[in-house]
């Protein structure tokens, strides 16, 4: 069954690799997703992320996002003949008959933009398709629902207070008006909210689970599930323990094919079917893992049909869904 994931964090490890004086590739790695993984997996489509971390970048995010890029870039041109870059639906249709995967690049991170419209128009030309407006740091654009350095994420309040910034809503307008995706994971409730009210276009949550599953505020409430289902948005099912595991020892939590249904269930059950997608989270996440890496997917797929979801869902859920939002929306 084809798969499209709306996020992994690999480029970003592949680029601390190459730092260290490493040679993995996205060829072949000992990561959770590379180009032969994927083909076990049968991919169709991976969104990979940019994923830049305020205190990290060293004064210039931006720059550190072009290094990144330029990894991200060195990496596909190398296997253009199994994979190659998306900038439009058309470019997913003509890369499947032609029998190679896809990769479609985002940014996790709106910071990364240093607030300056200018570099969020040169990210979209050299080929960014999906912008997350936070990380876990405050920023200029918003705030996200969790301050790094915590031990655990749940039980915590979320932030239901700071939304969006003046300068954030001139990003959501002009990232809808260039068909740039705006990306909701990682942003506070407050800020969700504002994007509800102000987007005029269907946005994403790209790595996102149900918070009345699992009590995490990087999940979705119920009512945010709701609203987003009406706004024909896209939610992408987070694989990370922490996002699905309700056990109050923390340090014990699992991923599980049971749990994955169980979010998935239920989030269909709030926004619709047509809402749900795949959003692993791949090297982005470790612990105790039942789908372990990309090879893995036959086995998801096999598995939510176990526990009762129709494989006419699971289809939509692995590739279906996504690939229709992409058609309206890229």
């Amino acid at each position: 069954m084809k798969v499209v994931d709306m996020h992994c964090d690999t480029i970003a490890e592949i680029y601390k690799d190459h730092e260290r004086g490493g040679r993995q590739s996205i060829l072949e790695n000992r990561l959770m997703l590379d180009l032969r993984k994927m083909q076990a997996g049968d991919y169709g489509l991976q969104n990979f992320a940019l994923y830049v971390n305020l205190e990290q970048a060293k004064g210039s995010p931006f720059e550190f996002c072009m290094e990144l890029l330029d990894t991200f870039y060195q990496e596909m041109e190398a296997h253009e003949d199994i994979i190659g870059i998306v900038r439009s639906y058309e470019d997913i249709s003509r890369n499947w008959e032609q029998g190679r995967m896809s990769a479609l690049l985002t940014v996790e991170e709106g910071g990364t933009c240093q607030g300056k419209t200018a570099f969020l128009r040169d990210l979209y030309r050299l080929g960014v398709r999906m912008m997350t407006l936070t990380w876990n740091f405050k920023n200029g654009l918003a705030e996200p629902n969790i301050v790094p350095g915590t031990d655990d994420m749940w039980p915590r309040p979320a932030n239901t207070t700071g939304g969006l910034t003046e300068k954030g809503l001139e990003f959501v307008e002009e990232m809808q008006r260039l068909h740039m995706l705006v990306d909701v994971s990682h942003l506070s409730d407050a800020g969700i909210w504002d994007i509800l009210r102000v987007a005029k276009r269907p946005f994403v949550a790209s790595h996102s689970n149900a918070r009345a599953c699992c009590p995490h505020v990087r999940n979705l409430t119920d009512e945010m599930l709701t609203a987003m289902g009406e706004k024909g948005c896209l939610i992408g099912l987070n694989y990370c323990a922490s996002f699905l595991d309700t056990n109050p020892d923390r340090s014990q939590v699992r991923s599980r094919i049971t749990d994955m249904a169980r979010h998935a269930r239920y989030i269909m059950d709030k926004a619709g079917e047509d809402c749900l997608a795949l959003g692993s989270d791949f090297d982005g996440i470790d612990g105790d893992l039942e789908i372990a890496g990309a090879q893995d997917m036959p086995k998801l797929a096999e598995g939510l049909k176990k526990e009762g979801i129709p494989e006419r869902v699971v289809e939509k859920i692995f590739y279906g869904n996504a690939v229709r939002f992409f058609s309206e929306n890229l």
